[in-house]
């Protein structure tokens, strides 16, 4: 087995290390040293896209939170009429670069379907500012108490679940990625107003390690 080939590195506004490798024809992201995603495992970043996009009709506008390796944004092209619009808001400036420049045949060059729009955003400016969305889909963080911006937050207590409910259209959805279940997270959508459940979903088809995408409907 080769050894990682480091292929850019950059420290977040919080001091956090984001680095970005190459190993056997795989990629993979590390934020201070830990896994935080890798083109060998993507089975849960798609079905957050699979769960949220899967009766979306019509001309429906999506938002993802977090562009990582493309995979939940193939997954929601994979699923979405020719009519759908996807914005995928990107804070790291340097994740766009990575996509752009290693992974067009990874992801079968989803950013560049007429459907997608790439913003180098906060999702939260984008969340209120290009309101309704019929879907929000989040995967900005490993988790809603695990975050890789301290300013990400927000997207979990029940004020910003309130405004992400607010920026949805009627029937909308929004989903959340997360390394692991939360059963509080859980009662916190609830007590938003929002019909939500939990699914535990495989990070490699039937195995790898078990992730949770929780679904909540306005």
């Amino acid at each position: 087995m080769k050894a990682f080939e480091t292929l850019d590195r950059f420290t977040t506004p919080d001091g956090q290390q984001l680095t970005f490798h190459r190993r056997d024809g795989d990629y993979f992201v590390y934020l201070d040293g830990d896994e935080l995603m890798s083109s060998r495992a993507p089975g849960s970043e798609r079905a957050l896209a699979e769960l949220a996009c899967a009766n979306l009709g019509g001309k429906p506008r999506v938002l993802i939170g977090g562009l990582g390796l493309g995979f939940t944004l193939r997954a929601a092209l994979d699923r979405l009429p020719p009519s759908a619009r996807v914005v995928v808001a990107e804070v790291f400036g340097s994740v766009i670069e990575w996509n752009r420049t290693y992974l067009p045949d990874l992801q079968g060059d989803a950013l560049t379907d007429r459907r997608t729009r790439i913003a180098h955003a906060d999702v939260w400016d984008l969340i209120r500012r290009e309101a309704p969305w019929d879907a929000i889909l989040l995967d900005v963080d490993n988790g809603p108490v695990a975050w890789c911006l301290e300013s990400n937050r927000r997207l979990y207590d029940k004020p910003g679940l309130l405004q992400i409910q607010a920026a949805l259209a009627p029937k909308g959805v929004a989903a959340f990625w997360s390394a692991h279940p939360d059963p509080r997270f859980l009662k916190t959508l609830r007590k938003a107003g929002f019909e939500a459940s939990s699914h535990t979903v495989r990070a490699h088809g039937e195995r790898g390690s078990r992730h949770a995408v929780f679904v909540a409907r306005s």
